[in-house]
C-alpha cells in the first residue's frame, strides 16, 4: 500500500508580516502533481491544516482548492485529515459525514464519551486489510488534554 503523509501545512501563515499564500499554493500544487504521478492509495494530513483556529477566507479557499485538485487527480484514494493544536476541532469536524462519502475523512474532535469511538477506515491491498485510526490532537493549546487523556491511556 502506498500513502503520502503530510503535516503542519499552516495554511494562512504570515511570517514577519510576509504573506506566504503564494508559496503555500505553489507547494500544494507540487504535492498534487506528485500525488497524480505516484497515485497513492491514501493521503494522510496530520494536523495543523491551518495556522489559526479561525482561518481567513483566503486560507480556507487555498485548502478548498487543494482538496478539489487532490480528489480530482486521486479519484480512488482516501484522504485522511486530523486536526492539530492550531486548528479548530469543531470547524474541522464540519460536514464530516458528508465528506466521508466522498473519500475525505476530516476528524476534528476525539471521542469524548465511552460511547464514541475512534474513527477507523480500512483499506485493502494485496496483503489484506490496512486499518487507519484517525486520532486527532487533544491539547487545547494550553497543555490541557481535557477529559480525553484517560480515554487515550486506556486505549493504549
Amino acid at each position: 500500500m502506498k500513502f503520502f503523509h503530510l503535516s503542519d501545512l499552516h495554511i494562512g501563515l504570515k511570517l514577519l508580516n510576509r504573506d506566504l499564500q503564494e508559496d503555500q499554493v505553489f507547494i500544494l500544487k507540487k504535492i498534487t502533481a506528485l500525488a497524480e504521478y505516484e497515485q497513492p492509495d491514501a493521503m494522510v494530513i496530520a494536523g495543523d491544516i491551518y495556522d489559526k483556529s479561525v482561518p481567513s477566507a483566503e486560507a480556507v479557499g487555498v485548502f478548498d482548492a487543494f482538496l478539489q485538485e487532490l480528489t480530482s487527480v486521486l479519484p480512488n484514494a482516501e484522504i485522511f485529515l486530523i486536526s492539530g493544536n492550531h486548528d479548530s476541532a469543531g470547524r474541522i469536524d464540519c460536514y464530516r459525514s458528508i465528506l466521508a462519502r466522498q473519500h475525505v475523512h476530516m476528524i476534528g474532535q476525539p471521542p469524548r464519551t465511552p460511547q464514541e469511538y475512534m474513527e477507523k477506515v480500512t483499506l485493502y491491498d494485496s496483503y489484506g486489510a490496512v486499518n487507519f485510526y484517525l486520532l486527532c490532537e487533544t491539547d487545547d493549546g494550553q497543555g490541557n488534554h481535557g477529559n480525553t487523556r484517560g480515554w487515550y491511556q486506556s486505549v493504549l
